[in-house]
């Protein structure tokens, strides 16, 4: 088929237009950055060096802990980088840590949370939403065979009234359970 010399440079300078307005995209696709920095703007009140006091709950019996929060930005403030070490209080060689990442996803408009734990491969995602008028930050998970048998359904409510006080409440309910429970309620007071 004969293709006239015109029609050939027509047909790459198409090429060459698609693929710069892709490249263009790549580099912010569609706006994604100026959405994810609204989205991430809201959290702005969890930056910075925080004293932890944590209170598991286990029916009855309740274990205290204490720790640290170091929460900053990351990756062009796309994220929140959520340092955590945790330890008991009455024993502190009984620790763990796990590191957060949260971003908001301007293709679902909702947040991600992924946690990465210490002594423990398992990476956890939660899907959350910012309540405006109470100041929250809420997420929720369902994570398979979380104990090696049951699946398990988690929440947590983030109350961020406070900008020198934090309150972290995390519920959840086994398949095999009728009702959610309250595992813990951590309470951040900032030193920075």
């Amino acid at each position: 088929m004969w293709i006239p010399k015109r029609c050939g440079f027509t047909a790459a300078l198409i090429v060459i237009v698609i693929a710069s307005t892709s490249l263009a995209h790549a580099d912010d696709p569609a706006g994604d950055f100026a959405r994810i920095h609204e989205g991430m703007s809201k959290l702005a009140p969890m930056v910075g060096k925080w004293h932890a006091t944590a209170i598991f709950h286990d029916g009855d019996k309740l274990t205290e802990n204490d720790g640290t929060y170091d929460i900053g930005w990351a990756l062009e403030d796309s994220y929140l980088e959520c340092h955590v070490e945790l330890h008991r209080k009455d024993d502190p060689s009984h620790h763990h840590s796990f590191v957060i990442y949260i971003t908001y996803n301007p293709a679902s408009q909702h947040y991600d949370s992924t946690y990465l734990y210490s002594r423990w491969a398992r990476r956890v995602t939660e899907t959350g939403d910012y309540d405006a008028a109470k100041q929250e930050f809420k997420t929720q998970a369902y994570i398979p065979l979380e104990d090696g048998v049951r699946n398990e359904n988690v929440h947590t409510v983030t109350h961020l009234q406070d900008p020198n006080k934090i309150v972290y409440t995390h519920y959840s309910r086994y398949d095999n359970e009728s009702a959610e429970r309250m595992n813990v309620e951590i309470t951040l007071t900032r030193e920075k």
